[in-house]
């Protein structure tokens, strides 16, 4: 949407999102989409789903979530919320680039529905 781009934001290779202003994002976003209105419970939701943040280099504080692809919004049926004893521990000095893995294997600019059947 264009009246959140200051607010949220996809990175350029359509792999993690970015909270480009987290204070709007509180005001004018999560009240809207969500039954809460703080941050702190929004990463906590988005850790529970899966979502892990990113803390190096070009993409540091964007989430990002194998499933949640730019332009594939059907990724998002594999999301499940992993139990206690699956949670994945993030480590910092094993994040991956998504910048690397996304000039491999880039994320369509669109699809139809005949890519996804």
């Amino acid at each position: 949407r264009e009246d959140l781009k200051g607010v949220i934001c996809w990175m350029p290779h359509g792999r993690a999102f970015k909270i480009v202003n987290p204070r709007d994002f509180e005001l004018r976003v999560i009240p809207t989409y969500f039954e809460h209105s703080k941050i702190s419970s929004f990463v906590r939701q988005a850790q529970g789903w899966g979502f892990r943040k990113l803390t190096k280099g070009r993409e540091r504080h964007a989430f990002y979530n194998e499933y949640f692809l730019r332009g594939l919004p059907h990724l998002c049926k594999k999301m499940t919320r992993p139990s206690l004893t699956k949670k994945v521990i993030c480590d910092p000095d094993h994040e991956p680039d998504l910048f690397r893995i996304s000039m491999e294997h880039p994320v369509p600019e669109s699809i139809s529905l005949d890519d996804i059947n």
